[in-house]
């Protein structure tokens, strides 16, 4: 049985990590216990010459340390650039979710794939950057940005 695949008004045209730094934490005396930090830094651009391009940019900063083993410390830079459909209205809903859930959602998954692919080749355990609630992100991005704009 053939079925017909419906393509999404959402389409990746690009992924690119801009920068990445990895180091080894070594455990010393001084360390007492595990740390698990993540920072995460999203900027959506809209073109201004096509309004249905869409780049969505993370800057992500992880410490995975231990006391007692080898830990890691990374720093990431990376973006998706995007094309939504162009009878998809620019001011929609259906354009913002497109924007906010699905290429949000896309672009950090790459960078979750690259990491645990690059940090396998580590002699450390495999870092697998931890999901995260893209809703709550999303609306702290709209909020800086509405603060931004304002001051």
């Amino acid at each position: 049985m053939i079925v017909e695949i419906r393509r999404s008004e959402l389409q990746q045209e690009m992924f690119v990590v801009l920068d990445t730094q990895i180091y080894i934490d070594l455990p010393d005396d001084t360390k007492s216990k595990n740390i698990d930090d993540l920072d995460i830094v999203l900027k959506i651009y809209k073109n201004n010459e096509d309004d249905h391009l869409v780049r969505i940019y993370y800057e992500i900063k992880a410490k995975k340390t231990y006391p007692d083993k080898p830990g890691l410390c990374i720093r990431v830079q990376a973006s998706g650039d995007f094309r939504i459909d162009a009878s998809i209205d620019v001011n929609s809903i259906q354009f913002g979710q497109l924007v906010n859930f699905s290429a949000t959602a896309i672009t950090y998954n790459n960078i979750r794939a690259y990491l645990q692919n690059i940090t396998s080749y580590y002699p450390v355990d495999t870092y697998i950057l931890p999901a995260i609630d893209l809703n709550d992100l999303c609306k702290k991005y709209y909020e800086n940005q509405k603060e931004e704009n304002q001051g």
